[in-house]
């Protein structure tokens, strides 16, 4: 009965949606699970990892720095987008991806394995951002929280496909090398599959009446304090953030000496947890509005991280992990939100793109910053603890930021000349 109820409330959408917009949510959701489970491969797989290129301890956070430099040519990707359409970048940075997948899988050294991985990031990460953007300008007010919720299920679904190949990593041929080979299958199925994607209404009805700018220039005319407000609320919460998902396999397995297929099991647990906060979030987000929400999930997540990595032990990690991965992906799906809804189309994704970099520009000089606390603190736990304290500084410029949910993109920001 009871989930039945909340079947009926969350996942599905909040009114009937054209069965185009459902196939497009399937194509465009598909490359978010497929991103997601290439990018917690590494979180997932770093001791093994280390162990194949002779890492030292405490360089494993600053090897995802170096992966994060894929984000500068993304963010010139995501300006061309905003120029030719994009139909034409979705399909060329899914192919770019696959490449990149398949030859990290046979990287020989470290140099090499760090080559593969940035040229991924830089197709993934732009493939994020033209996800986000993609839904919200096709999908009515009504609905398009409830649709970028449904992509963040789907990255969700994503993380949870990596951690079961990573449950079997001991048994697989090649060991971590396989899952990435695994991964490289849907991403060519994907390309074929998205031969006939059409390019969104928004962008072709703005080309078709002679709009044509400099996206640069005109964010920066046009909503340069908006923007600022949406960069301070994606670096703040990356940078407290960053070190948690992208370390607690390696934690788990060293500090409370957990088999990997035990973290298998928790992720898999927490992730289908997870998969349908992200639905509740969207959906929550469009009846009570997106800062709301978004802050609630913030302030959850930073807690329960603090707890899980500083104080718990035994079943407390279990409920812990669930509750903040919960909240976590919620926040970090909302905050994506605001980067595309809260711009208009001539430079929507690459405003978008500026959020993702603030993101993970945050995140890297978290990386590093945490890097620093476990040289003073010999402990990742109590490292990763300390950086969470930050996370509530996001709040301060959600407050200022403008309220996007229940109105069309053209009333959230009108085009100006």
């Amino acid at each position: 009965m009871l989930g039945q109820l909340f079947r009926r409330i969350y996942i599905r959408p909040p009114e009937p949606i054209p069965s185009e917009h459902r196939r497009l949510l399937l194509l465009v959701g598909a490359a978010m699970f497929i991103a997601a489970y290439d990018v917690n491969i590494y979180g997932m797989a770093s001791r093994q990892i280390q162990a194949s290129f002779a890492i030292p301890e405490g360089d494993i956070g600053r090897v995802i720095v170096v992966f994060r430099l894929g984000m500068i040519p993304a963010l010139f990707l995501a300006y061309l987008a905003d120029v030719i359409g994009r139909r034409s970048l979705l399909m060329l940075t899914l192919a770019g991806a696959s490449v990149a997948t398949i030859w990290t899988a046979f990287a020989q050294t470290l140099p090499e394995f760090l080559a593969a991985q940035t040229l991924a990031r830089v197709c993934i990460y732009t493939e994020e951002m033209l996800c986000v953007v993609v839904i919200a300008e096709e999908f009515s007010e009504r609905t398009r929280g409830w649709a970028i919720g449904q992509l963040g299920a789907l990255g969700a679904l994503g993380a949870g496909g990596a951690a079961l190949m990573f449950g079997f990593v001991s048994l697989l041929p090649f060991g971590w090398r396989a899952i990435y080979v695994i991964g490289a299958i849907p991403l060519l199925w994907l390309l074929w599959a998205r031969r006939a994607l059409p390019e969104t209404k928004r962008f072709q009805e703005r080309a078709a009446h002679g709009g044509k700018t400099n996206p640069l220039l005109s964010l920066i005319r046009n909503y340069p304090g908006r923007l600022a407000l949406v960069v301070g609320v994606a670096a703040t919460y990356a940078f407290a953030m960053a070190s948690t998902v992208t370390l607690f396999s390696a934690f788990l397995q060293k500090t409370h000496g957990w088999l990997p297929w035990q973290v298998t099991v928790l992720t898999l647990g927490a992730g289908f947890v997870a998969i349908l906060g992200n639905t509740v979030a969207g959906t929550l987000s469009d009846q009570y509005g997106r800062k709301t929400v978004l802050a609630t999930c913030a302030i959850v997540s930073a807690a329960g991280y603090a707890l899980f990595f500083g104080w718990a032990e035994g079943w407390w990690l279990v409920l812990l992990w669930t509750v903040s991965l919960f909240t976590f992906m919620a926040t970090d799906i909302l905050i994506a939100s605001l980067g595309a809804e809260l711009f208009p189309t001539s430079h929507r994704t690459f405003a978008a793109s500026i959020r993702f970099f603030a993101s993970l520009t945050g995140g890297s000089i978290g990386l590093l910053v945490e890097a620093e606390v476990f040289r003073l603190t010999g402990s990742h736990g109590q490292a990763i603890a300390t950086m969470t304290l930050a996370a509530p500084l996001c709040l301060i410029p959600i407050w200022f930021l403008p309220e996007p949910a229940k109105k069309t993109l053209e009333e959230i920001a009108a085009e100006r000349s």
